[in-house]
């Protein structure tokens, strides 16, 4: 039993929707950026790198299993860097900037224990970083809308 967007199943179709998912990420990434610069360089540059490592290793991550420690552990920086920053500076509401540093902790544990289980753990093995990130970018479009308001 395949999930309904599972790799296994149509696998040209679920590495499409992927890519076109994680490339959406890159104006967020953009405009994140502006934001960051304004108060720490070295963050947002960090940041910037960062997020456009999960937007590539997470493409990849959809057609080559090989690289999904890689794009967790990416994910980890990526939030723990940028949710570190806006707990710091309120560039986006502190809170928020906690809840991204407590999920970059969670991504950190889940590639524990993907290590730890040799991927055996989860039947798709990036399915529970996509539904967080996804939920999270949610959350984050969110803030865009309220400030451009």
């Amino acid at each position: 039993m395949t999930p309904t967007f599972a790799p296994g199943f149509y696998p040209t179709f679920y590495f499409a929707l992927s890519a076109i998912g994680f490339g959406l990420m890159l104006p967020a990434i953009a405009s994140l950026h502006v934001r960051h610069a304004l108060v720490r360089q070295s963050g947002a540059m960090l940041g910037t790198i960062t997020g456009v490592s999960v937007v590539t290793l997470g493409s990849v991550a959809a057609a080559v299993t090989g690289v999904i420690a890689a794009a967790f552990f990416v994910t980890g920086m990526w939030w723990w860097t940028i949710g570190k920053m806006w707990a710091e500076t309120n560039v986006l509401p502190r809170a928020f900037g906690w809840v991204t540093m407590g999920l970059a902790v969670v991504c950190f544990a889940l590639l524990g224990a993907y290590a730890y289980t040799g991927g055996v753990l989860m039947a798709v093995p990036d399915l529970p970083l996509r539904l967080i990130l996804g939920l999270w970018l949610i959350v984050l479009a969110a803030f865009f809308w309220r400030d451009a308001r």
